[in-house]
């Protein structure tokens, strides 16, 4: 019989060779997905990414007996499931092994394997404690996030000394040990890691930066803008000083010459002690305390991301949105706008002019996606860009809880560059407008739909 390796190493790299079902569940955004999603387009294996709630989704008994925790990412396959995202994105990568993700060789493997574990342990660990408060998923302790931002700079400059003479971590090519650090450093390099903290790893950026612009990572990352200001967490008042190296230079202990005698220190009056600061206010969260009214804004989203199939076994988005503002048809009572609690908005960048090379716009609306995660569990929208050449022009629909758009102007400080409308909803027109504006693909009142970006 024919070994089937030796087939697929005669196989061009970029054929599509999955014909068996695979199917990934785990919520939008997971870092822990991607690395099998990266994995994959190296691959070319599809693997199908349906809408997942971990809340609701996440306790059905059909999903619990596939997942032992409860937990995702997890892969469903024809020969069962498997869980923990490490063991997925090994199985994927293994797919092939023409395209070599788990290395050249059995060293290599090892090599592999090794970088795994490290990532794993020494940097993941860390860095999400970082940013999972950031986040919201979980609250910001002090001591916690310092003994977090200690040991991520740790990692990294044991990633910084193997990458100032390597291009890769392992090999002369990408490997899996390349995809999961990188999937473990995208929140951190977009939220937190400023110049500042990546000032002694010049390594580790070119790094990132030279895997994230391939073509398999934007495939699934999109463009990555690295932070240029850290976000902080909700409880933390100040950037996080980058930890000095070397001993501490506090707490030791200081002496004359040994044996000699201790100078004399003429005595000072007590002073009074110092009234007791003032207790500080906790900041409220982006939206806390405003009316919930009776629409759920992740049941739309929801409703908006499972739009029915059109003729072509595409999304037909636009059917979406009629019952959204009428609340006929096929709708939860959930997900139907509730104009009391929430309210529209459409924003226009003011400064389209300079708007004059497609991929510096790209970043820019990307960026101010990015810019707004502070804001993700209240806020949905889309930001166009438009023309088909430049100057290109950005205008963006959202839809904010509440009947202000202050959270992404306190949020987002890029969204005072642009002139923001509050729409009357309930003008069938104003229906219509917002509709093309969260639906098209490809001409927006008259003009070309260059590239469009959704916030959900």
């Amino acid at each position: 019989h024919t070994n089937p390796w030796i087939l697929l190493a005669l196989l061009p790299s970029n054929l599509p060779l999955a014909t068996m079902a695979l199917t990934l569940y785990s919520f939008a955004g997971d870092f822990r997905a991607f690395k099998a999603l990266i994995a994959a387009q190296y691959n070319g294996v599809e693997i199908a990414t349906p809408e997942f709630d971990l809340a609701t989704d996440g306790k059905k008994a059909e999903f619990l007996a596939k997942s032992p925790l409860g937990k995702v990412p997890l892969l469903d396959t024809p020969k069962g499931a498997i869980h923990e995202s490490n063991a997925i994105a090994r199985f994927i990568a293994r797919i092939r092994a023409d395209t070599h993700l788990m290395g050249y060789s059995f060293f290599e493997q090892g090599k592999v394997d090794a970088w795994l574990d490290f990532v794993s342990h020494e940097l993941e660990l860390p860095a999400t404690m970082w940013v999972y408060p950031v986040l919201g998923y979980t609250g910001f302790d002090k001591k916690l996030h310092g003994k977090a931002v200690a040991d991520t700079h740790k990692a990294l400059a044991v990633l910084n000394k193997h990458l100032t003479a390597n291009t890769y971590l392992v090999g002369h090519h990408v490997t899996l040990a390349d995809i999961v650090a990188v999937a473990a450093l995208l929140y951190p390099m977009k939220l937190v890691l400023t110049p500042a903290h990546l000032a002694a790893y010049p390594a580790v950026q070119r790094w990132f930066t030279t895997c994230v612009n391939q073509a398999a990572f934007k495939a699934v990352l999109g463009d990555v803008l690295l932070a240029s200001e850290e976000i902080l967490a909700q409880g933390n008042k100040s950037a996080t000083a980058v930890p000095a190296g070397g001993a501490a230079a506090a707490g030791g202990k200081k002496g004359g010459k040994k044996g000699g005698a201790k100078k004399e220190q003429p005595k000072k009056e007590k002073k009074a002690a110092a009234p007791a600061p003032a207790p500080v206010k906790k900041a409220p969260k982006p939206f806390e305390g405003l009316p919930t009214g009776t629409m759920n804004l992740e049941s739309f989203k929801r409703h908006y991301s499972n739009a029915p199939y059109d003729a072509n076994r595409e999304r037909d988005y636009y059917a979406t949105i009629p019952p959204f503002f009428t609340g006929e048809g096929a709708i939860s009572d959930s997900a139907k706008f509730d104009p009391s609690a929430y309210s529209i908005w459409t924003c226009d960048y003011q400064f389209n002019e300079e708007n004059t090379m497609d991929f510096t716009t790209a970043n820019l609306v990307g960026g101010f996606i990015q810019r707004s995660d502070a804001i993700r569990k209240g806020a949905f929208g889309t930001m166009l860009i438009l023309g088909d050449k430049a100057p290109f022009k950005i205008t963006g629909c959202w839809m904010f809880h509440g009947q202000t758009n202050k959270e992404i102007l306190e949020h987002n400080p890029d969204a005072e560059y642009y002139t923001w409308t509050k729409l009357d909803t309930s003008d069938p027109a104003v229906q219509e407008r917002v509709a093309h504006y969260w639906c098209t693909v490809d001409k927006f009142e008259g003009e070309t739909v260059y590239d469009s970006k959704l916030f959900k």
